[in-house]
């Protein structure tokens, strides 16, 4: 059976259509473009869109609320390529990788599979996609694994990632949801829940510092914040949104005036997001046994 008939045969019946970008996103594509194949999974308590490129959840949206995540116009939607917006998946590192250069893993940019889709008796719709490879997937991260991202849509959004070390050898492992919540503006919104936690301020020669008061955004933002508490809670003009996470870390970016120096995000782009990222990070990050398995869920609603 070939690949496009398995999605299709587990998708039947579960509220999931099939789709590309350039139908969903035709601002971001130019004529001639292939786009990439996207999933919509919809049901009475929430719609979402999932691009098989990278898991990358796009769009989350409960019944009667407003979009939760942002996605950038100027993002490319085609192979290979990072998309900038919604909930970019970094793994197997964060940041640059062993080269220094190459940023936020490989599993951002492969094709994922659907591996299983079901309507739960609640009347959610959960799908779990996949990712499985070889120590030749990459030179960086010589090892065998099995990823898998499970997404259940409702009238909130939970994720969980899983990863396993099916190699002989132990595995450095770092992760996040790296998401991006939209806001009307960014200089208006806070983010609460982080009070009295040390940050790492990368904008700052990586200085260590104490969280005073909730966080707020005025320039180029680049914190990750050590041992934080299970929720944070994003509020701005067009109201709240809730993460919540037994993750150790959370980071919180916004580019600012930077933006134009960011091909994929653009000249005034920045006002429209902040990235509330939870994460196994930095100091946090770990060494997978062989064998072993890493699990982190994040639930996000309203």
């Amino acid at each position: 059976m070939s690949a496009q008939c398995v999605v299709e045969q587990l998708v039947k019946n579960t509220g999931i259509t099939q789709s590309n970008s350039t139908e969903l996103y035709p601002a971001q594509h130019r004529p001639g473009d292939k786009g990439l194949p996207m999933l919509v999974v919809e049901n009475a308590l929430g719609r979402a869109v999932i691009a098989l490129h990278g898991a990358h959840l796009m769009a989350f949206k409960a019944t009667g609320q407003r979009e939760m995540f942002w996605v950038s116009p100027k993002t490319a939607l085609e192979a290979g390529t990072p998309i900038r917006g919604g909930i970019p998946l970094c793994l197997p590192w964060f940041g640059p990788g062993p080269d220094g250069k190459s940023m936020h893993g490989f599993a951002r940019t492969m094709d994922w599979t659907v591996v299983a889709a079901e309507r739960l008796d609640n009347g959610a719709t959960r799908l779990v996609l996949g990712l499985d490879g070889d120590a030749s997937v990459s030179a960086l991260w010589p090892h065998a694994f099995a990823f898998r991202l499970e997404v259940t849509v409702g009238s909130e959004l939970t994720l969980k990632m899983s990863v396993h070390n099916r190699g002989t050898d132990a595995a450095p492992l770092a992760f996040a949801f790296h998401t991006y919540f939209a806001v009307p503006d960014v200089a208006k919104a806070s983010v609460g829940g982080l009070e009295g936690t040390t940050y790492i301020d990368k904008m700052d020669n990586f200085t260590r510092k104490t969280q005073q008061g909730e966080v707020t955004i005025a320039a180029v933002t680049d914190r990750i914040y050590l041992d934080v508490p299970a929720q944070q809670t994003l509020k701005s003009a067009a109201g709240r949104f809730t993460i919540d996470s037994a993750a150790s870390c959370a980071v919180v970016w916004n580019a600012w005036s930077n933006d134009k120096n960011i091909a994929d995000l653009g000249e005034g782009n920045h006002v429209g997001y902040i990235c509330v990222e939870r994460c196994d990070v930095a100091d946090r990050a770990l060494t997978l046994a062989p064998g072993g398995e890493y699990q982190m869920t994040m639930t996000l609603s309203y």
